[in-house]
């Protein structure tokens, strides 16, 4: 990280080193505060990042004092440590610690955290997609979104501006998401934004190829892939989703993306004052009937600037909440905002446009969902049951 220092500052420096005094060595950095990647029911993943290469180390425990430690071996910038033989469902404490080879240290402060639910428990989760700008609406939805004390984020991709600029990252994604990120778990995927770029790669800790992964919670399971990538019959994404959604034994199922199947938005496919819309991304759309023959329960996507909610769908059409789909789009985590096509679609329950995050509340077989605006006045909400 390129440092200024004043010209007074400067001078002295210099009188010093003329003198025969030595420069001081600089301070260790805190470039990116803790934060927590994929919990399970007894492990979790602890991040953060040095502006120099630095020691690794985790105060951790029941309570305050920490009496457990936990390190990972060598220097580095990007700092990540697996706490693991953790007690499922269980509030814990946390607090990094690094040390450089000039001997500074740098502690944080203690936070929080908690591990994964098992069974039919009872958890919230909350839902962003599209935090890539409008830092201060990002803020004051994500300090709203703390408020409702969610067990992990779900983020649908573009939560960056361009995924390739590392201050975008450092800047501001990490910085604005506080204070969820460091005591709430965040599940992310990839958008279009991101670009695929390495950073995305470098800050998240998931399971391998990270592109596409499962998540599992409680009596829930996400599926999140990558949009950008093909999703025909004979790709392999097409096929693991198959395979895992075969396999799943989750009372909830839910799929993550970033682009829409079924979207009614103004002009992003197809520009609805001149034309009528293709209402979403066919590459998207092609994973439907894997959605419709293993009963997912609700797909979630960004990409679109605003929120909409579909009525239940099987084959294209509107049918009993217990028969089909929920498709929803949470495009307003702080892009700049879109608007809906003209003419509403049968497809179409809810509409709006505003800035907004989602929590959702899992009780058994009760799922709820509470779309919050910048007010954090719930504008929609629907309850799902089995």
């Amino acid at each position: 990280m390129r440092k200024t220092v004043s010209s007074g500052i400067l001078v002295l420096l210099t009188v010093s080193v003329l003198l025969g005094g030595s420069m001081p060595a600089a301070g260790l950095e805190l470039l990116v505060k803790p934060y927590l990647n994929y919990p399970t029911t007894d492990s979790i993943v602890v991040r953060w990042e040095t502006d120099v290469p630095a020691s690794s180390l985790v105060r951790w425990g029941g309570a305050v004092p920490l009496e457990e430690t936990t390190a990972a071996e060598g220097a580095h910038t990007l700092h990540e440590v697996t706490l693991d033989g953790l007690e499922s469902g269980a509030p814990y404490f946390y607090q990094v610690v690094s040390r450089d080879d000039a001997g500074n240290e740098m502690e944080s402060e203690v936070y929080t955290f908690g591990t994964a639910m098992e069974g039919d428990a009872a958890f919230g989760f909350v839902v962003f997609c599209d935090t890539q700008s409008n830092p201060e609406a990002l803020r004051r939805l994500v300090e709203f979104a703390y408020a409702q004390r969610p067990a992990f984020t779900l983020i649908g991709g573009d939560l960056v501006s361009d995924g390739r600029e590392k201050d975008h990252w450092t800047g501001h994604f990490f910085p604005n998401m506080e204070p969820l990120n460091t005591r709430v778990p965040v599940v992310p995927i990839l958008g279009n934004h991101e670009n695929n770029a390495q950073h995305f790669y470098d800050y998240f800790t998931l399971p391998d190829p990270e592109y596409r992964y499962r998540f599992d919670y409680g009596n829930l399971s996400v599926f999140l892939l990558d949009s950008q990538r093909p999703f025909r019959e004979t790709s392999e994404d097409y096929r693991w989703l198959d395979k895992e959604l075969a396999r799943s034994k989750a009372t909830w199922k839910i799929v993550m993306m970033h682009k829409p199947p079924y979207s009614s938005d103004e002009n992003d496919y197809g520009d609805t004052a001149n034309t009528r819309s293709g209402m979403g991304d066919l590459n998207a759309r092609r994973l439907v009937p894997l959605y419709e023959k293993y009963g997912v329960d609700i797909v979630w996507n960004g990409h679109i600037h605003t929120y909409e909610r579909t009525w239940p769908l099987m084959n294209g059409k509107a049918v009993s909440p217990k028969k089909g789909v929920l498709y929803m789009v949470t495009g307003g985590g702080g892009g700049g905002l879109e608007n809906a096509a003209p003419v509403r679609t049968p497809l179409l329950a809810k509409v709006y446009r505003g800035h907004h995050y989602c929590y959702v509340q899992v009780n058994g077989k009760s799922l709820r969902i509470e779309a919050h605006d910048l007010d954090n006045r719930i504008f929609d909400w629907v309850e799902l049951n089995k």
